[in-house]
């Protein structure tokens, strides 16, 4: 760096001289320069032609847009190819574009309707955007000629907070371009409401409340995409009318900020019992014992909800339920496993990625670091021969001492599954999983409500060239299977797949595929740097960031890993806090939470900041990141409604009911029938629990039906790239399990549960039982009236053990049980 120094007055005078190049008025609108059929002024390509073509539709996917395009003319799809779509206009042997005769051009015929056009009437003759359009020609239809590039937009205001039902306002957009010019862009910008139930807006940018509460409209124009906040108060409880609420914790400050411009006032604070229901459920996945139940409502020391949430830390079911959510959106399941000899083992394969993931989550190993063991995973490490590895691997599947997989430094299974066998899979994955973004629109066209480009996906997708699973030293390979007794059989064969797992099991050595990465050398000379993908050098490009020249590294992944890792990164921190958060209230900041996306914006942009910030700055600490949510007065909301939130469930203003995901239903089952010596075992034994953990990666049924439970109630398969996958929604077929399934039935009776335990011990308290009961299904004791009703219900039985035995079914059956709130 050099320094440089300056005299005061020198530098005032510079200053001066400067200003005026630090504030450029915005250029008029086009509505305005192009008003006149005539004029000086050529409109431009890119700034004024494109954008107005995209706002009449033309470039949509049920106009030209679409792929075979309609009548013999094709734009691109939302519009971003600017050359294919300048000579889609000027070339060819019918162009739209008439440079002899402007006025016979068939951009200005077929729009006003001079001429048949099945998109019927976009513009009127002679109006700005004839005018426009007409300009543009008559000056040459010139393409985009050494032009500023789009830098940004600018959009007033960004938040209105309306007075009434049917009010209006304007937006003033603003385009912001590489060599400092401005303009505004109003009239060129398309515009959408993302409700229209409580906010429309016109072609002309101009906004129209409709009904109460919040929603975002969305200014599209060029690659840029803005969100601007709308609000109409739900009641007159704002500014110096809205209650003293507390906001213990910064998260309390920024939600109730928005719900004090709302007018809702958030609910109380949940009861002792319903919060410590809730937070065992959302952290460890497990029902809290009877017995801790009782304790905790009976302590009252001051802190012990967040002493209780320091305990929780320590069990291993939480370790295994963060784990198996971790596993839900990287993508860990048997079915997507290799194929070839090695498939009979993708079930243990996933079992080893599980027990991987549990033992950082468990030891609270930084997200980050986490992250890099996977991304950056190899099969065969620089210091080992492929002997060497094939030995290491041959060892985490014999049957007796295996070596423990979760020790080693990196995880390689995500790159191993079938479905990422080529670049712009894997791509995809890495997107989904680690950034919380769907790329697979700019797989083939400009995104349409984000700012991915196809030349942005395939610069991105170059990261990932060269990394396939294949088979490693061919000599060597066909060495150990000789050795093996295998060099005879098909390795797609089911007997070589049988005998492979087999001599596995008893300790044989036998060849393994190997993950290949690409080791970058520096490009020799007068080569092109980059990496070629789909026959083009490409150099790799981060999301919104810097190209990177590869060869600067000895690994193409390690450059992501850096860039996830940079404290400015828009994407990384912002996934996992996402993901966690929706765990914790049913939806994410920004909904669906894996699509971080500009027309997609948060709830509460602040609010996601702060946590992002925050987690970042912690050093990725997973635990910092429960520990402050649930430290919120925010998670600890009452379920229960008042007059200004009954309606609102966005806005973080009281607990929404929620249905508790498939794994947790599933074990909740197993634990409220259970013995309690067996729910003693269901939290300091994750290998008890059937849903949870190690077999949630399993893909098919098992013998005890498990498989079958938790598809019904909506388990994701893991299959695709979509958090979508998980669904927590009601069905009758749930109902029906729940009253009538037999697997219900078998575990109300079976040998090792609660009832009978209490047959066995003869226990005739009523009292007792019911309360046992109740605490059991729904972590709480029951109210006067429910206690009165069960107790009668049992004294009227003509058999105690099967009136206790109804008791619990009944209380498995209420919406209660699966929900959590």
């Amino acid at each position: 760096m050099i320094a440089v120094t300056m005299k005061p007055l020198a530098l005032l005078l510079l200053l001066a001289v400067a200003a005026p190049a630090l504030a450029v008025d915005p250029s008029p609108p086009a509505n305005e320069r192009f008003r006149a059929a005539t004029g000086d002024e050529v409109p431009s390509f890119q700034k004024h032609v494109v954008p107005l073509l995209s706002r009449f539709g033309c470039n949509g996917r049920a106009c030209h847009g679409s792929f075979q395009g309609q009548g013999g003319f094709r734009l691109s799809l939302f519009g971003y190819d600017f050359k294919a779509d300048h000579d889609a206009l000027v070339a060819g042997t019918e162009p739209r574009v008439n440079l002899k005769s402007p006025l016979e051009s068939l951009i200005l015929r077929k729009p006003t309707l001079t001429e048949a056009h099945k998109g019927g009437k976009r513009m009127p003759v002679d109006g700005w955007e004839y005018n426009l359009l007409h300009r543009w020609i008559k000056g040459g239809a010139n393409g985009i000629v050494k032009e500023a590039s789009f830098a940004g937009l600018d959009v007033e205001p960004k938040e209105i907070v309306f007075g009434k039902p049917g009010a209006k306002a304007q937006l003033r957009i603003t385009a912001r371009w590489s060599d400092g010019s401005k303009e505004d862009v109003t009239p060129l910008c398309r515009f959408r409401s993302n409700d229209e139930s409580m906010a429309t807006v016109g072609a002309e940018g101009q906004i129209t409340v409709v009904g109460k509460g919040d929603t975002s409209i969305i200014v599209f124009y060029d690659n840029g995409i803005a969100p601007v906040s709308v609000l109409l108060p739900v009641s007159d409880q704002i500014g110096s009318n809205y209650p003293a609420v507390p906001t213990p914790t910064r998260i309390d400050e920024l939600a109730v900020a928005k719900l004090c411009k709302l007018g809702i006032v958030p609910s109380e604070i949940c009861t002792d019992a319903e919060f410590l229901r809730r937070v065992s459920l959302d952290l460890t996945g497990t029902l809290p014992m009877p017995s801790e139940v009782d304790a905790f409502l009976s302590n009252t020391t001051a802190g012990k909800r967040a002493k209780k949430v320091e305990e929780m830390f320590t069990r291993p079911t939480y370790a295994a339920w963060w784990a198996t959510k971790i596993g839900d959106f990287t993508g860990n399941r048997e079915r997507n496993g290799p194929l070839g000899g090695e498939q009979g083992l993708n079930r243990a394969k996933a079992g080893q990625w599980y027990d991987w993931v549990y033992r950082r989550v468990r030891d609270n190993e930084p997200y980050d670091k986490l992250v890099a063991g996977i991304v950056l995973a190899v099969g065969q490490r620089s210091d080992q021969t492929y002997a060497e590895y094939c030995a290491e691997m041959s060892g985490y599947f014999r049957k007796e001492n295996p070596p423990d997989f979760a020790a080693r430094p990196t995880m390689p299974y995500f790159w191993t599954r079938k479905a990422l066998g080529k670049p712009e899979e894997q791509a995809l994955s890495f997107a989904h999983a680690f950034l919380g973004v769907n790329l697979q629109c700019a797989q083939c066209h400009k995104h349409p409500y984000d700012q991915w480009t196809k030349q942005d996906f395939d610069q991105f997708t170059a990261f990932f060239a060269g990394i396939r699973y294949g088979a490693g030293n061919r000599t060597e390979t066909q060495a150990m299977k000789k050795d093996a007794g295998l060099g005879a059989l098909d390795e797609d064969s089911g007997e070589y797949k049988r005998k492979f797992v087999d001599l596995l099991a008893n300790g044989k050595l036998l060849p393994f595929k190997d993950l290949h990465v690409p080791q970058n050398l520096k490009p020799r000379p007068g080569a092109k740097p980059g990496t070629r993908v789909a026959g083009r050098v490409l150099t790799p490009k981060l999301l919104g960031g810097e190209e990177v020249v590869n060869s600067d590294y000895t690994d193409p992944r390690q450059p992501l890993v850096d860039w996830m890792r940079d404290a400015e990164n828009p994407y990384f921190a912002k996934a996992f806090v996402n993901r966690v958060w929706a765990n914790y209230f049913g939806a994410g900041l920004t909904d669906p939470p894996d699509d971080l996306n500009l027309a997609n914006p948060p709830s509460n942009p602040e609010l996601f900041d702060h946590l992002a910030e925050g987690f970042v700055k912690s050093g990725f600490d997973m635990k910092w990141l429960h520990r402050t949510i649930i430290a919120s007065r925010t998670y600890q909301l009452s379920w229960r409604p008042n007059e200004t939130n009954r309606h609102d469930e966005r806005n973080l203003s009281r607990a929404v009911l929620r249905r508790l995901p498939a794994e947790v239903v599933y074990d909740a089952m197993i634990s409220a029938t259970a013995s309690d010596a067996e729910q003693k075992r269901l939290h300091t034994d994750p290998a008890e629990l059937r849903a949870i953990g190690r077999s949630s990666g399993y893909a098919d049924r098992r013998k005890d039906d498990t498989g079958y439970a938790t598809t019904l109630f909506g388990k994701p398969p893991r299959a695709i790239n979509c958090d979508c996958e998980r669904s927590n929604e009601p069905a009758l077929l749930q109902t029906v399990y729940l009253r009538n399934d037999p697997e219900v039935l078998k575990l109300l009776e079976r040998p090792d549960g609660w009832l009978k335990q209490v047959a066995k011990s003869k226990t005739a308290d009523a009292d007792a039982l019911v309360s046992q009961a109740y605490l059991r299904v729904l972590s709480r004791h029951p109210d006067d009236r429910e206690a009165t009703v069960a107790k009668k219900y049992l004294a009227d039985a003509k058999d105690p053990q099967a009136g206790l035995r109804d008791l619990l079914w009944a209380l498995l059956n209420t919406k209660e049980f699966t929900l959590n709130r």
